[in-house]
């Protein structure tokens, strides 16, 4: 699926992760069987503030992409996110990140859990 900003969004009412998703373009790839995100790519057309840009202004042209794979037939975690963003925080200082983060190796753990009873609580006098 190809995504893109809508130009009649209402930024003026919309929640803050709403307001970024509403900057952003890209492309969502959909696993058929298990319905689930395989991978998605996006980037920022706008700049995005947080707090008026007091606090922090996301550049545009942000990128990141997200890949995740089914793990053991049972279950979808993250494999691969590839960030790319300029950012200045506080008006002062400016910050680029270009960071590729692979998560592999996931393994299936088996615990017991017991009953315990606890003793009830005395007033102390």
């Amino acid at each position: 699926f190809d995504f893109e900003p809508d130009p009649n969004f209402d930024f003026k009412n919309a929640k803050s992760f709403l307001k970024f998703f509403g900057k952003t373009a890209g492309v969502m790839w959909i696993d058929e069987q298990d319905k689930q995100v395989a991978r998605l790519e996006a980037v920022l057309f706008d700049n995005f503030k947080i707090g008026g840009g007091l606090l922090a202004n996301l550049k545009k042209g942000a990128s990141f992409a997200l890949e995740q794979e089914r793990v053991n037939d049972e279950i979808w975690l993250p494999s691969v996110a590839d960030i790319n963003l300029s950012v200045k925080v506080l008006l002062v200082k400016g910050i680029n990140v270009n960071q590729i983060v692979k998560s592999y190796d996931y393994r299936k753990f088996k615990t017991e859990i017991k009953d315990s009873k606890v003793d009830e609580i005395k007033n102390p006098q």
